[in-house]
């Protein structure tokens, strides 16, 4: 009888991988949520005033990062990122000329990397990393939408007639997250990773 029992748990314990497929993606959520940013202390949405401005394909883009990036952490890690990349797709000659036009016109953008980091295919980059990520589940048509709409964002939310607007929201994130995590917050300022 004992033999048998050892034949079950033996069994059970063989079979339990298949029984929880998520198991995996569960973890690496629970590693971001352990690791958290300034950037998660923000709203995980974009209000419908702003979303409604943007064009269809964003707003398609911004549907995919509010599922899929929930995933693995809240939507409110890449909303309320500091990372802004410069208007021009899939051209690297657009982006870096894009690039030139904002260090000229928004010398503020490169003052203060806690608040911006403007950087060509910042986002692309990203995006195909968490598209990589144990059990993520992005679609290339679907990262590619996200990524768009986050260079959209970008630009459109974090830069221009909006710069001030979002230099005061990130600030606050930072000044949050510092009370809030200090022994995080230590650890990201030494990277330069806020």
């Amino acid at each position: 009888m004992n033999r048998k029992w050892l034949f079950a748990a033996a069994a059970v314990l063989m079979a339990a991988p298949l029984l929880a497929p998520n198991a995996r993606a569960m973890s690496e959520k629970e590693k971001a949520l352990a690791s958290p940013y300034p950037n998660d202390l923000g709203p995980d949405s974009l209000p419908e005033s702003v979303l409604k401005t943007y064009p269809a394909e964003a707003q398609e883009g911004y549907k995919f990062l509010r599922k899929r990036c929930a995933e693995c952490h809240t939507a409110a890690r890449p909303l309320n990122s500091r990372f802004v990349e410069p208007s021009g797709g899939i051209s690297d000659a657009k982006q870096e000329a894009a690039l030139a036009v904002m260090k000229k016109d928004q010398p503020e953008l490169f003052k203060n990397p806690q608040v911006w980091e403007v950087s060509t295919k910042i986002w692309n980059r990203y995006v195909k990393r968490m598209m990589n990520k144990p059990g993520a589940n992005i679609p290339p048509k679907e990262a590619k939408a996200i990524w768009e709409f986050l260079e959209y964002d970008g630009v459109a939310r974090k830069t221009g007639k909006n710069a001030a607007s979002w230099k005061e929201h990130r600030e606050k994130l930072v000044k949050e997250f510092a009370a809030k995590y200090p022994k995080r917050y230590a650890e990201l300022k030494a990277a330069n990773d806020l």
